[in-house]
């Protein structure tokens, strides 16, 4: 048996095929590397090869309409190429290696010849299509990475001592890590089984012209770049060994600021050097902790939905999940769920959350500064206010907890996400309900309302981490009542009997329009646990009804802990 033929057989691919036909692959086949950022095929080039990964990764990339798009990734063990070959087109996508990869491929003749004698590789080839074809998004959810480097962008930093405290969370969370420093040495010839007797591998180096840093850009998966908030960072940052490597731009890069001395540069300037995906502050232990359940795949993503008024329960489901010892890593909100979240990652307690939020929409109506409407029926300078008394110059890339936040762009009719700059401008424009609230204009783009588009954007969190999403919808019932349409009073008449401090039943009206229809549109992805807090007799613009929906929310969200504490309680802690 040939090295090549042993080495196909400890795959399952080829463990469903007889022995015949192992053997024509291994001996048909040719063996070869393909190194970090390096092009397999290009999309619309001919198809004349089928590929099977061996060790390492590759990246599927799409291009449309001028964008590109990942459309999966590829680990070992899986085939590649396989679609286009079977259907005689063209590829329908580039593929890179996004480390260095070792691949044999076989050449179309080849394969017709061995699917013509044995028809068991044509069957598991089709299978393979079938299930790439049936459930896309599952080549992401296999291929989670499993080999990080943790990059220390200055000689102060000291990447050992942090990379061990990251392990040591990682073993807690029940997995098991192999660290790897420059006293290693040269450990390239065992790498391949170093990464298959570990669930995670932690490569630790610094910049520099060194054996682990160039090791490093070929064959992690995914980067976490630590920066010191008092240092700027190299322009271009080197996070390839080619800077025309087709495959950077496609690396998955988080930037670790560290909360040491004076600020020298602001965190977005990282964030443009580095191509960061996500940004994660680390001053304390608790962002150490976030760090290690972000690379072992089990961090906890909160989700909170629009729902006006109703959106208070959103402060109790916050307290309930705290006081369970539940951590929150990635928060993501819409319209008035956004801006309870937005409190949540600013690192505000409960206290600090909830006098907040009193004082800025029970005390008095947020929605109060009334108008005869030519492009809505309040002013919006109420609600601008209370946002820069509470968030002032605060930017979404420097808050505590990773945020994002969703409008709608009402010329191209998308979704837009907000993920830095000023957290009062991005609220403002999350919030901003057509016909309520004027809507946010920047250059020829118009924002308003994100629940317009996507009013509860789980799909957006499970886009952003791996692990336990959480979502909290107020909107989904008991957010309207329909006896305040059965023969309403004229304009004049309900501005006699309630004044015009209260506002009309044409609000609740506008605002539960506005979530209505995306309520019923389904998701990409489903949260893992649901809360939906009833709230009863909490309508969209009761903003005096406060202590009800939050107990409420408390409540709900006691109750989905309680079901589902078998899958949280591995990632509580005290």
């Amino acid at each position: 048996m040939t090295p090549l033929e042993e080495r196909l057989r400890e795959f399952r691919f080829f463990r469903a095929l007889d022995d015949h036909s192992v053997r024509r692959f291994a001996e048909r086949g040719s063996w070869f590397s393909l190194a970090g950022g390096s092009e397999l095929f290009r999309q619309g080039s001919r198809s004349n090869a089928l590929f099977f990964v061996l060790a390492g990764r590759l990246v599927v990339v799409r291009q449309r309409g001028g964008t590109e798009e990942v459309v999966g990734y590829v680990r070992a063990g899986e085939p590649v190429g396989e679609m286009s070959l079977l259907s005689g087109e063209a590829h329908s996508a580039s593929v890179y290696a996004l480390r260095d990869t070792e691949l044999v491929s076989l050449a179309g003749a080849e394969v017709e010849d061995i699917m013509e004698r044995d028809a068991d590789l044509a069957i598991v080839l089709a299978r393979s299509v079938l299930a790439r074809a049936r459930r896309p998004q599952d080549s992401q959810q296999r291929s989670a990475p499993r080999v990080f480097a943790l990059i220390a962008t200055s000689p102060s930093i000291d990447v050992d001592r942090r990379a061990r405290d990251i392990a040591a969370i990682i073993e807690e969370l029940g997995l098991s890590v192999r660290r790897l420093g420059e006293s290693d040495g040269d450990f390239s010839p065992d790498f391949e089984a170093l990464e298959g007797a570990s669930d995670v591998v932690l490569l630790a180096t610094r910049v520099g012209d060194t054996f682990l840093f160039r090791f490093t850009l070929r064959h992690a998966d995914r980067f976490y770049v630590l920066a010191r908030r008092d240092a700027r960072p190299p322009r271009p940052f080197p996070l390839a060994l080619e800077e025309n490597s087709p495959a950077k731009r496609f690396r998955l890069v988080d930037l670790v600021m560290l909360e040491e001395g004076v600020p020298a540069a602001a965190v977005r300037d990282w964030s443009d050097a580095v191509g960061a995906n996500r940004i994660f502050h680390w001053a304390d232990d608790s962002g150490a902790a976030r760090i290690a359940r972000a690379i072992a795949g089990k961090t906890v993503g909160l989700v909170l939905s629009g729902g006006g008024a109703r959106a208070y329960a959103h402060v109790g489901a916050i307290r309930a999940l705290r006081e369970a010892g539940v951590p929150i890593d990635f928060i993501a909100g819409a319209s008035m769920g956004a801006i309870v979240g937005a409190c949540a990652a600013m690192g505000w307690d409960d206290a600090e959350i909830d006098r907040r939020i009193r004082m800025s929409f029970v005390a008095s109506n947020p929605l109060g500064d009334h108008v005869l409407p030519v492009v809505a029926l309040t002013r919006g300078r109420l609600v601008e206010q209370r946002l820069e008394q509470n968030f002032g110059d605060a930017l979404i890339e420097e808050m505590k907890i990773p945020f994002l936040c969703v409008s709608s762009e009402l010329t191209t009719g998308a979704v837009f996400v907000h993920r830095e700059g000023l957290v009062r401008k991005a609220l403002r424009a999350s919030i901003s309900i057509p016909g309520i609230l004027p809507p946010v204009a920047v250059a020829d783009r118009l924002y308003v309302d994100g629940a317009v588009v996507d009013n509860f954007p789980t799909d957006l969190m499970s886009e952003t981490h791996r692990g336990v999403t959480i979502g909290v919808d107020v909107a989904r019932k008991g957010s309207i009542d329909a006896a305040d349409f059965i023969n309403p009073p004229g304009f004049l008449q309900w501005i006699w009997r309630n004044g015009f401090r209260s506002a009309p039943p044409i609000v609740t009206l506008l605002m539960r329009s506005a979530t209505a229809r995306v309520d019923q549109m389904p998701k990409g992805r489903a949260p893992d646990i649901l809360v939906t807090p009833e709230a009863p007799g909490v309508a969209l613009r009761d903003w005096k009804k406060y202590d009800i929906a939050v107990e409420d929310g408390y409540r709900a969200m006691k109750r989905e802990i309680a079901e589902h504490w078998g899958l949280l309680r591995p990632l509580a802690r005290p």
